[in-house]
């Protein structure tokens, strides 16, 4: 399906982006797996490779406009033109806690990541993409923006509230030249690790999958591959007249 393609996922070292830069490889395309864990992007890309794939790592920290534009560049030195970007880097980056009780860094870090790291990579492959005539951006909000949650996460949601915004006005100004760009909306998924987890303890995390698992049509848990195939598809040439939409993959707990 992906045949052809030069993807850039952000984030791509662990749970999400790992899922995507595994499917996205196993559909033909050549990955550049970008993370600020260096080590863990190295070891993503190395399974990629001996799995028969196209993959290489970039060291990148998506919130840095120098480290954005270093990670790019060495991108296209391995592969030349990126044709896809999948901006899926981001967190929650605080415990959960009253919005008044939040700090101003905590409100910048999730902003930071979450939304201003989004149009830095967006902004650094819009270029080739223009000249190319071609091109395929795809963020990562999320279903929260819908419904909230009973529990205190302003930084975050107001954060994927902007990712939404980015993406219908970047969808606006970059379709005359053919260069779609969507969101998908994860729901709740169920993390590989800990370490693929969240700042919430273990007893909140099971409070909310029970809350919204709950309200879903489809009574379980999200798993990583519900999540990749849909980032897929509208990264392929079969998503080609979609753009500026926000594709909820939740179990239809948005729906509810």
């Amino acid at each position: 399906m992906l045949d052809g393609k030069v993807a850039l996922i952000t984030g791509a070292a662990r749970w999400l982006g790992r899922g995507y830069a595994e499917t996205f490889a196993a559909q033909g395309a050549a990955v550049i797996v970008a993370d600020i864990d260096a080590a863990g992007a190295q070891a993503v890309a190395r399974s990629i490779r001996d799995g028969g794939g196209q993959a290489v790592a970039v060291e990148m920290d998506v919130s840095s406009e120098a480290s954005v534009e270093a990670g790019v560049a060495e991108a296209r030195r391995a592969f030349g033109g990126i044709s896809v970007l999948v901006n899926n880097a981001g967190g929650l980056f605080a415990p959960t806690q009253a919005a008044e009780t939040f700090s101003v860094e905590q409100w910048t870090r999730a902003i930071s990541v979450n939304l201003t790291g989004s149009w830095l990579c967006a902004r650094a492959v819009i270029p080739e993409m223009k000249a190319a005539r071609r091109g395929r951006i795809i963020n990562v909000t999320s279903t929260t923006l819908d419904h909230g949650l009973p529990t205190e996460m302003v930084p975050y949601i107001s954060s994927k509230g902007g990712v939404v915004g980015l993406t219908r006005s970047l969808a606006r100004e970059l379709g005359p030249y053919e260069i779609t760009v969507n969101a998908v909306a994860p729901g709740l998924i169920q993390p590989q690790t800990r370490k693929d987890g969240s700042p919430l303890s273990e007893e909140k995390l099971r409070s909310i999958f029970d809350l919204v698992v709950a309200n879903q049509c489809i009574p379980r848990r999200g798993e990583v591959a519900d999540l990749a195939g849909p980032v897929a598809f509208l990264a392929s040439d079969a998503a080609r007249f979609i753009t500026g939409q926000v594709l909820n993959v939740d179990g239809g707990w948005a729906l509810k």
